[in-house]
């Protein structure tokens, strides 16, 4: 027959699991972090299109609507 555990064994047991899973879920986190890449910039994102005036065809830009500044074409 197996052992005959008592509340305060049991709720030991588990506080130690939970502790387990909470160093093991840190450290995780930590590797993940430290050894993450930072990611690379293009120079596409800081750089917004240029905005043309609508009279050059090659460069017609975006015309803004009335309400709110939405876009149209």
């Amino acid at each position: 027959m197996g052992k005959e555990w008592t509340d305060e064994e049991v709720s030991a047991e588990i506080a130690k699991a939970v502790q387990i899973v909470r160093e093991d879920r840190i450290d995780t986190l930590i590797r993940s972090r430290l050894s993450a890449q930072p990611p690379e910039k293009n120079g596409t994102e800081n750089n917004p299109p240029p905005s043309g005036d609508g009279n050059n065809p090659a460069n017609p830009g975006k015309k803004k609507g009335l309400w709110w500044g939405t876009e149209s074409l």
